[in-house]
C-alpha cells in the first residue's frame, strides 16, 4: 500500500483513539461542551471554489442542536450529471452520539489555520469546508468563489492539511451513517 494512502486510516484510528480521550478527560475541562443546553452546528460543504461561474456545491451535510436535546442531520448529494439536484437525507442524533464527534472536531480545529483574508484560499486544497460553532467557539474556512481571490496570508502544512482531510472524512461518515 503507497504510503500516501496509508495515512488517512491511520489517522483516523488516531482521531477515534482521540474522541475516547476526550469524552472521558475532558468532560469538565474549560474546552469541553458542557451537558446544559449549549448551542452547536457543524457544517461540511464539499465544491467551495469558483472561478468565473460561482462554485457547485456537490454535498452539504448540517448538524445543528443543543447539548440538552441532540441534534438534527441534513445530509445533501448532488445527483450526478447534475447542477441544481441534490439527493437529501435527515435524521437526529442523540446527545450521546453527538458529543464525541463535537469534542474531536472542536480539538482538531483550534489547532488549524484559517485563510487570511477570508475567502482568499482553499488553503487546504480539499475544494472543501468545514463551519463549526459550539460552546463560544467559531471556526470556518473557506475558498474563492469567484473571479476575486488571491493567495492567503496563512498556510496549511501538510499535516495540518492531512489533520484536515480526516475531519472531512470524520464529518462526511458521520453524517451517512446517521441520515436516513
Amino acid at each position: 500500500m503507497p504510503l500516501k494512502t496509508l495515512w488517512v486510516p491511520v489517522l483516523a484510528a488516531v482521531l477515534v483513539l482521540l474522541s475516547a480521550y476526550f469524552y472521558t478527560t475532558t468532560t469538565t475541562t474549560p474546552h469541553s461542551i458542557p451537558m446544559t443546553g449549549t448551542e452547536f452546528q457543524l457544517i461540511l460543504r464539499e465544491g467551495i471554489t469558483g472561478g468565473f461561474a460561482p462554485p457547485t456545491v456537490r454535498k452539504h451535510i448540517e448538524i445543528k442542536g443543543d447539548s440538552a436535546s441532540g441534534a438534527t442531520l441534513l445530509h445533501a448529494n448532488l445527483q450526478p450529471g447534475s447542477k441544481t439536484d441534490y439527493v437529501t437525507q435527515t435524521g437526529a442524533v442523540s446527545t450521546e452520539q453527538i458529543f464525541i464527534l463535537l469534542q474531536t472536531v472542536k480539538a482538531q480545529l483550534q489547532e488549524l489555520p484559517t485563510e487570511d483574508p477570508v475567502g482568499s484560499e482553499d488553503i487546504y486544497g480539499l475544494d472543501t469546508s468545514i463551519l463549526f460553532y459550539a460552546d463560544g467557539f467559531q471556526w470556518g474556512n473557506g475558498g474563492r468563489e469567484g473571479c476575486v481571490g488571491g493567495e492567503s496570508t496563512r498556510q496549511a502544512t501538510d499535516e495540518q492539511k492531512q489533520t484536515f482531510a480526516a475531519l472531512v472524512e470524520l464529518i462526511s461518515n458521520f453524517g451517512a451513517q446517521h441520515a436516513a
